[in-house]
């Protein structure tokens, strides 16, 4: 398995990019927010991904993060969806509008997918509503509103940007510690603690 590749951006289409390592230019087929954020042609470049292999077809899929990636893999464990289908849902919304969806049990953001239909969309939110953890795919860059049922993080990072965090760096710090049933408090104790100031 080819956990990521780093190396020169040589070309890029409409849903794909082409990376040079080694001499050896791999064709690596992206999400819209992995598009985004390419370099300028022949920069350097690392891409998260992930390769998915049949009797006629080897395919590299390419991610902008980690949680990015992370989500990809939940979503191509349902029923019915492939990697192309999961491409197209992380394609046509932003991550943490497909996170929120999921845990409020709201199927509509990802039936409105282009070629996503509401049979899909109502089995992902069935097979994956108890194994998202929304905490695990804040992206620093990204608009994140954190649902209720993880306003304790939130609420958290707000304390920690007022003791003097950057919001970025309470987020990934706060991220870095929670357990699912801790309360603010606990959460700004252990990032305090972690700083030692406690």
């Amino acid at each position: 398995m080819i956990g990521y590749i780093k190396g020169i951006l040589r070309e890029k289409d409409y849903d794909n990019i082409t990376v040079e390592t080694g001499g050896v230019g791999f064709q690596i087929f992206v999400t819209k927010s992995c598009m985004m954020n390419m370099p300028d042609m022949d920069e350097e470049v690392k891409i998260y991904t992930y390769m998915h292999v049949r009797e006629d077809e080897m395919t590299l899929y390419g991610f902008v993060s980690p949680e990015e990636k992370r989500l990809f893999l939940q979503l191509i464990t349902v029923s019915g969806v492939g990697s192309k289908t999961a491409i197209q849902i992380l394609s046509a919304e932003r991550m943490s509008a497909i996170v929120n969806s999921i845990i409020n049990e709201d199927t509509s953001v990802i039936a409105g997918c282009k070629g996503i239909g509401k049979k899909i969309a109502e089995r992902i939110v069935l097979e994956l509503k108890d194994k998202i953890k929304p905490f695990d795919y804040i992206l620093p860059n990204e608009p994140f509103t954190i649902t209720n049922k993880d306003e304790n993080l939130e609420d958290a990072v707000v304390v920690l940007t007022s003791l003097g965090l950057t919001k970025n760096d309470a987020t990934a710090r706060a991220r870095a510690v929670v357990k699912e049933r801790d309360t603010a408090e606990e959460i700004v104790a252990k990032v305090l603690h972690d700083l030692g100031h406690a």
